[in-house]
């Protein structure tokens, strides 16, 4: 069966981000680990490309064209590049949670500086990043914050998205605004979009049976080429074979007469 690649989001895990759907999947998962992130401790001066070639060399490593799936803005932005990087026949189709095309890079760096404060408050908090992600998980946060800032990780926006080449699924969900009303831009610009009721920024451990079924049907819908990636080309295939048809005939040029003699 068409194997899933997950990849997990900042500050989290494979077990913490996907673990709550893992009985629940009836294709085989890989699972692929952000640098710096749970046992990995060893963090690379650009982590982004890293975590970008791992995704990579697990596509790669299939039998068959992969579904990637990206959860988070990190693992999102990830996810994405790797497909592009591997290209349309290497891949299977991508999906996206917990992400929104609207939001700036500075905007999330805000939230990461805010994010950091408030973790620098909370010893719990504290304690919780130490024992998963080691005493140097700070440098985790402040590593991708200066890797928004100098392009070392780009945020993929719309035109991502309609230069891929590959169907897109986002899945977010319901409770955060900014996030349930992500789908209309993802969706303009080509994406199949879905709504989880119950569901905050991380959908699959807050609703896993939902979050699974979601990403397997998609990727039998791209198996059927049932969707908006695949309706879009067929309408632009119509659209350019009506116009085609619509053009004048061409009608051959005249030959001039000649005639015999000396001038």
């Amino acid at each position: 069966m068409r194997p899933v690649i997950l990849v997990h989001g900042l500050m989290g895990t494979a077990a913490a981000h996907y673990g709550p759907c893992e009985s629940l999947w009836t294709h085989p998962v890989v699972t692929v680990g952000l640098p710096g992130h749970g046992t990995d401790r060893e963090l690379p001066e650009h982590p982004a490309p890293v975590a970008i070639d791992r995704v990579r060399a697990a596509i790669r490593e299939q039998p068959e064209p992969p579904l990637v799936v990206g959860l988070s803005y990190l693992g999102a932005a990830v996810a994405l590049h790797a497909a592009a990087a591997e290209g349309a026949e290497a891949v299977h189709g991508v999906v996206l949670s917990g992400y929104s095309l609207i939001v700036r890079p500075s905007t999330l760096g805000r939230w990461l500086a805010a994010f950091i404060g408030m973790a620098a408050d909370q010893q719990r908090t504290r304690d919780h990043f130490a024992e998963t992600h080691g005493p140097a998980w700070e440098h985790l946060l402040t590593t991708t914050t200066a890797e928004l800032d100098d392009g070392c990780l780009r945020l993929p926006q719309a035109a991502d998205i309609t230069s891929l080449g590959l169907p897109v699924l986002l899945i977010n969900g319901a409770l955060l605004e900014n996030e349930r009303l992500a789908v209309q831009a993802a969706a303009e610009a080509g994406a199949d979009v879905a709504v989880v009721a119950g569901a905050g920024h991380l959908v699959p451990p807050d609703s896993p049976r939902t979050f699974v079924a979601s990403v397997e049907e998609f990727g039998d819908r791209i198996t059927k080429q049932r969707t908006t990636f695949h309706e879009r080309r067929r309408v632009a295939a119509r659209t350019a074979a009506a116009r085609e048809a619509s053009r004048p005939a061409e009608r051959d040029e005249p030959v001039p007469a000649t005639h015999g003699g000396a001038a």
